[in-house]
């Protein structure tokens, strides 16, 4: 497991920078489509992946307060999640996904260098939240991309 708040730090923003890069090759007026996944268009992603950057930043906050977060909710309770926050980002514009996802990815970081150390456990909180999540959805948005016969950048 990394531990290394800098590498931590240098993965999670290289992750994102890879996530904005295929947002941005989608024309702004095919991000509110559904389609990327089932029922969901990129502006969905956007806000998905920043609140999941939001629940890291909560249980970081948990382990700050030196308590456990323990081992997460069911899933059926994720999926709860998933489906509130998809709701929420059906009337978002571009914009304020990405607005808010921004937020929470800030949270998320600022909650990581609030750490005087970083454990295992906070560490797979961050990882699992951030980075891994922006690369899952990441390929999703690149195969929507390559579907509307945009070129790589």
């Amino acid at each position: 497991m990394i531990t290394d708040r800098d590498e931590l730090l240098k993965r999670e923003a290289a992750a994102w920078a890879e996530f904005v890069a295929e947002v941005g090759r989608v024309p702004e007026h095919r991000r509110g489509e559904e389609g990327v996944v089932p029922g969901w268009s990129v502006n969905d992603l956007i806000f998905h992946n920043g609140r999941w950057a939001g629940v890291a930043a909560e249980k970081l906050h948990v382990i700050l307060d030196g308590s456990a977060p323990g081992e997460g909710d069911p899933d059926e309770v994720w999926q709860g999640k998933n489906e509130l926050w998809a709701s929420e980002s059906k009337s978002m514009l571009f914009q304020e996904a990405m607005a808010r996802a921004l937020e929470d990815r800030e949270r998320a970081r600022a909650a990581l260098l609030a750490l005087p150390e970083v454990t295992d456990e906070a560490a797979s909180w961050f990882i699992e939240e951030t980075y891994d999540h922006y690369q899952e959805h990441t390929e999703e948005i690149s195969r929507f991309a390559d579907s509307l016969g945009v070129p790589e950048k």
